[in-house]
């Protein structure tokens, strides 16, 4: 059995449909898998209905964008009873408009600024929730650009770029406590100064994500740590249905991996 708890559609930066990430996941041979689009839970209902005719099953939940000491750390939010919580609803409602006044912001300084050709009303269909990678597929469609050339438009380093409004990893895990879901930090492995690990641990995460793509040498780190803090392991691919993110299926948990999750969440295997 494979378990992927980590992967995103169109209802964030994703690229593929609720219906196109279930049919990779079954050519993935992915048994289960979570819809963690960020800071959006759009898809989730939707996506849970579809499933049943593709023989996958979906649990609902979200990645929250949080911030610590200056650095994007991200929280991955499983709910349990594979119930949507009010709060996660509300929450996502009032970042969609946060995100997209930030997105048109950001397109006219890249219109004003560097000259791009920019298309605002195309960008705001493509997604309830605006990232970053929205916005640096979208100058790279208009402007005949490569991603990697993109993404230094939309790097904090860029003169166009506008910080996103995020909070704080305690405000972070309060709301997600406080609402009942399972919260695991994501891909520490991508967390440019590892002393932060150990300090965000302390916060109370219920877990943590040790089998990410490209970093699976890390994984004993990060195992040893889930032991030493006593708390749940986790995997996640980070699906996109991009080029720039690796295919639903590439870090799964086994079935006796994810058990402990599963009865965290009442969910039934």
């Amino acid at each position: 059995m494979k378990i992927d708890l980590h992967n995103h559609s169109i209802h964030s930066d994703g690229i593929f449909t609720e219906e196109e990430l279930l049919k990779s996941a079954k050519e993935n041979n992915v048994d289960i898998f979570a819809l963690t689009d960020h800071d959006s839970v759009f898809g989730c209902d939707r996506i849970v209905e579809l499933s049943k005719k593709y023989n996958v099953r979906v649990i609902k939940g979200m990645e929250l964008s949080t911030n610590f000491k200056g650095e994007s750390i991200h929280v991955v939010c499983l709910f349990k009873d594979n119930i949507i919580p009010k709060e996660m609803v509300d929450f996502s409602i009032d970042y969609k408009e946060k995100r997209k006044n930030r997105a048109i912001k950001m397109l006219h300084n890249l219109n004003e600024i560097y000259g791009f050709k920019i298309d605002i009303d195309s960008l705001l269909k493509e997604s309830e929730v605006i990232t970053r990678a929205n916005i640096m597929r979208h100058i790279a469609k208009l402007n005949n650009l490569s991603f990697n050339e993109a993404k230094k438009y939309v790097s904090p380093d860029s003169k166009a770029y506008i910080p996103s409004t995020k909070i704080s990893v305690e405000e972070g895990l309060k709301l997600a406590k406080s609402s009942g879901c399972l919260t695991i930090l994501a891909h520490p492995c991508l967390i440019k100064n590892q002393d932060y690990v150990k300090e965000l641990l302390d916060f109370g995460f219920d877990g943590i994500e040790v089998r990410y793509p490209n970093y699976l040498d890390m994984e004993d780190i990060y195992t040893k740590l889930a032991k030493e803090y006593n708390i749940l392991i986790s995997a996640g691919s980070d699906s996109h249905g991009d080029t720039t993110h690796e295919k639903i299926g590439t870090c799964t948990l086994s079935k006796e991996e994810f058990l402990p999750i599963a009865n965290k969440l009442n969910f039934k295997l």
